[in-house]
């Protein structure tokens, strides 16, 4: 472990946070931004807003379906019951534990958070790949690449991707132990949690040399070691099903938060499908800059791990089937191995550290967007 570029990671995380405001200063025009509660505010748009009303008044009882969501038309009805409450639920006891509002905890917990999220990419690519250097470069590629400034915003982006990166960190080191401490939070955080634990799980087996995409070892799967180590991934199925238990309980209804998706007009179909459905700017955007991801993909998928290629096109085609391309770019922003294969191509380039600058420059101009709170940014 490379102590001093991880100084050099945070160091770069805090830089970052400095152009936010100073972009922001230039776009709003107003020099309160400098304050802490100036950069408080332009952390805060969009699902912040449900994200602080269950932090406050936690989920309500619901006796009507209706009341979980729809959409007809221009008549829809939206709930806090489609966000999983572990972002909220640590926001909640921060406010009361500490006496503090929204504002102040998810300021804190966005700091923490983005800190623990860059820090765990550069680590597991300094494991990954066996070359600081080379872990480095990709980590600032990572910290900079467009729309990933949702990592540092109080969003879930960085909340998700801490448990999610520490969780392939603990199983590439055989810290096994802290699989639970990771896959339960996972799981509670974003519904995609659940399905993370399917390529979670096959790094397990690849790291134990029981799977690679020429061999699968059924006898060694059904070792004594193996299984009981095994069992240490059924804890994020079973905190997802008490879960659905406690959403039974409050709604009348176990999968509450996939109804409650009606209300931002999202239905389940065939996931190519979701491309190109409207005629607006940011339909249009997402669906060029999802299927650009999807060829890279595709062409990578002979340099990456099965469990890598499960991850990324899970990340993919899961949000898809909702029927709609709206915060795709987020979506990609946490599939770290789409990350490293950029930032592995960038590294080889004359000009890479150039590059960085054009990133950052790309990074900001989306930023614009989320600072104006235009669709662009959802």
């Amino acid at each position: 472990m490379n102590i001093k570029n991880i100084f050099w990671i945070v160091v770069a995380s805090i830089l970052l946070k400095a152009a936010y405001l100073i972009f922001a200063y230039f776009v709003i025009g107003n020099s309160s931004v400098f304050s802490i509660n100036g950069y408080t505010e332009i952390t805060k748009r969009n699902d912040t807003g449900w994200y602080e009303k269950i932090a406050t008044n936690w989920y309500p009882k619901v006796e009507d379906k209706k009341d979980l969501g729809y959409s007809n038309g221009a008549d829809y009805k939206q709930s806090e019951w489609a966000f999983l409450p572990f972002y909220p639920a640590i926001n909640r006891a921060c406010i009361k534990m500490l006496n503090i509002d929204f504002n102040t905890s998810g300021l804190l917990w966005s700091l923490l958070f983005s800190s623990f999220a860059f820090i765990g990419f550069y680590l597991f690519c300094e494991f990954y790949l066996k070359d600081s250097q080379r872990a480095l470069y990709i980590s600032l590629v990572f910290l900079l690449f467009p729309f990933h400034y949702y990592f540092s915003m109080m969003y879930t982006e960085a909340v998700f991707f801490t448990f999610l990166i520490f969780a392939f960190i603990s199983i590439h080191t055989g810290k096994y132990k802290f699989v639970p401490f990771l896959v339960i939070p996972l799981v509670l955080i974003r519904p995609n949690g659940i399905i993370a634990l399917i390529p979670l799980y096959l790094y397990y087996l690849e790291r134990n040399n029981i799977l690679s995409k020429k061999r699968f070892s059924i006898p060694s799967l059904f070792s004594r070691k193996i299984v009981f180590q095994s069992l240490l991934f059924l804890s994020g199925p079973i905190a997802f099903l008490l879960y659905c238990v406690y959403q039974k309980y409050m709604t009348g209804y176990y999968f509450a938060f996939s109804i409650a998706q009606a209300g931002w007009y999202k239905e389940f179909m065939f996931p190519f499908l979701a491309f190109f459905r409207k005629s607006d700017f940011p339909s249009q955007f997402n669906s060029v800059y999802t299927i650009a991801i999807i060829v890279l993909s595709i062409f990578s998928w002979k340099k990456l791990s099965l469990s890598m290629n499960i991850l990324i096109w899970t990340s993919i085609l899961l949000p898809l089937c909702s029927g709609s391309t709206i915060s795709m770019p987020r979506y990609i922003s946490i599939i770290f191995p789409i990350s490293i294969i950029i930032g592995e191509w960038l590294y080889s380039l004359r000009y890479k550290y150039s590059a960085l600058g054009l990133l950052l420059s790309l990074q900001l101009l989306v930023f614009y967007y989320w600072l104006i709170y235009n669709p662009f940014s959802y």
